[in-house]
């Protein structure tokens, strides 16, 4: 059973619905005690991300309900962060495809802007999630070597790299 939905760039419209679905996830599944004051991201996806030459997506249900996000924060320019990649509880799993989606299009963003370097950091209890980055070519890192610092919320926090290939034609 494949759901009906869209992957689109966030519009300033979506700042509650993208709020309430990641502090959900962080809070009610994963009980990381999170504000959005803990996420500056958060509360400007804008500057964060769009303004930064970056990308933030997300997918929107039939309903224009918005069931997943992900973003693209660009550090330097061939390197980003992948961030926010959260997807509700209904829409989950292979059989409705919403975390492939929204991963393979922020994949070709990124392979598109030239970056050939993504860093994540997941919450160890995240369990479900690190299966999905190791199964799509995330190397799991110690924070030490990471390339670049930057903010993250979480105390306890693992770290993942991918190196990006350019699209040979």
């Amino acid at each position: 059973m494949v759901s009906r939905f869209k992957i689109r760039l966030f519009n300033r419209t979506d700042a509650d619905a993208v709020s309430a679905l990641v502090l959900g996830i962080q809070n009610d599944e994963f009980d990381l005690g999170l504000s959005i004051c803990d996420q500056k991201d958060l509360a400007d996806i804008d500057g964060y991300y769009l303004r930064g030459h970056g990308t933030f997506l997300v997918a929107e249900n039939e309903s224009s309900e918005i069931i997943g996000t992900i973003g693209l924060l660009r550090l330097r320019p061939d390197l980003g962060v992948m961030k926010k990649f959260f997807v509700a509880a209904a829409s989950r799993g292979k059989a409705h495809g919403v975390a492939g989606a929204l991963y393979d299009a922020f994949l070709d963003f990124a392979r598109s802007a030239g970056i050939r370097q993504v860093v994540l950091d997941t919450p160890s209890a995240a369990t479900r999630s690190h299966g999905f980055y190791r199964s799509v070519g995330f190397v799991q890192i110690e924070r030490a070597e990471l390339p670049v610092m930057y903010d993250f919320p979480e105390r306890d926090t693992l770290f993942f790299r991918l190196e990006i290939r350019a699209c040979v034609r």
